[in-house]
């Protein structure tokens, strides 16, 4: 067991020294929104903004949190991922909105709410001077892997409920690729606007693998829809010391639990993928 817990830990530091050098330290950004706080005015949305050293026009991913808003693991996939040569931004969809986390309660900021937030930080990174606008792709976790189907399939965006004013107008602007960590895959899959990767676990009870298997496109679709489970992997399979189990009614028990080798093989898949997409 410790033999295989180095090798894992070899494998995820090996990945890390591949990309470029030092990092830029995190940066709190704000930036305009399209959507409209309750006082009916539009929402000043904040994020975190890291990025690799240099000014060259970089590919960026905009980062989608999950219930519990941003949290570390997060901040490690951030870090990842400007390693790799990616700028960063992890959107806050729950601060600007007074709320601390959504967990059970995902109506308090709407999926389309958040799907609006993911494309105003898109248009925000594409007026950045060291980003390329034509390669931003979009990555989230549980509800924020929702956000990231909603973003790029119109059955997903259609099955959470009634759209905002407006209707994502900006959708043919569509994001170059998509990564979406164990989301609850609510509608068919076989109309993405993006290629698309999913990462699962084989256990997760929040969000079932099979009920993706179960939208998987049938038929040849217009992109790639990518999916990935995880033997004996639950919840959060990717964060670190998150580790939680949860109660509910009737007896029903829903497990967090990070898995090191699943997280290393996701670490494999995203830079893959990415490199595939947007290199």
């Amino acid at each position: 067991m410790a033999l295989r817990s180095f090798i894992i830990n070899w494998v995820i530091a090996g990945i890390l020294i591949l990309g470029s050098g030092n990092l830029s330290t995190a940066e709190d950004i704000t930036f305009q929104g399209l959507s409209k706080t309750e006082s009916g005015d539009l929402v000043t949305l904040k994020g975190k903004l890291t990025r690799p050293e240099g000014d060259r026009p970089f590919p960026a991913i905009v980062m989608v949190h999950g219930c519990r808003g941003i949290v570390k693991f997060n901040d490690d996939w951030a870090k990842r991922l400007a390693k790799l040569g990616y700028v960063a931004l992890q959107v806050d969809h729950f601060g600007p909105r007074g709320i601390a986390e959504a967990c059970g309660k995902s109506s308090l900021v709407p999926f389309s709410i958040r799907t609006q937030d993911a494309y105003d930080a898109k248009a925000f990174l594409g007026k950045l001077p060291f980003v390329d606008r034509s390669r931003i792709a979009v990555m989230g976790w549980s509800q924020g892997g929702i956000t990231v189907l909603s973003a790029v399939s119109r059955t997903n965006y259609d099955s959470w409920g009634k759209s905002i004013a407006g209707d994502l107008a900006r959708r043919e602007d569509s994001f170059r690729a998509a990564i979406a960590f164990y989301p609850y895959c609510n509608g068919k899959l076989d109309d993405t606007n993006a290629p698309l990767l999913i990462l699962m676990g084989e256990l997760d009870t929040w969000c079932p693998a099979a009920l993706c298997q179960a939208n998987m496109p049938k038929e040849k679709a217009a992109n790639e829809v990518i999916l990935k489970i995880y033997s004996g992997a639950y919840h959060l399979f990717d964060s670190e010391g998150e580790d939680s189990v949860q109660m509910l009614g009737g007896g029903v028990k829903h497990q967090r639990l990070s898995n090191p080798e699943a997280l290393a093989d996701s670490i494999v898949q995203v830079r893959e993928f990415l490199a595939k997409h947007l290199k």
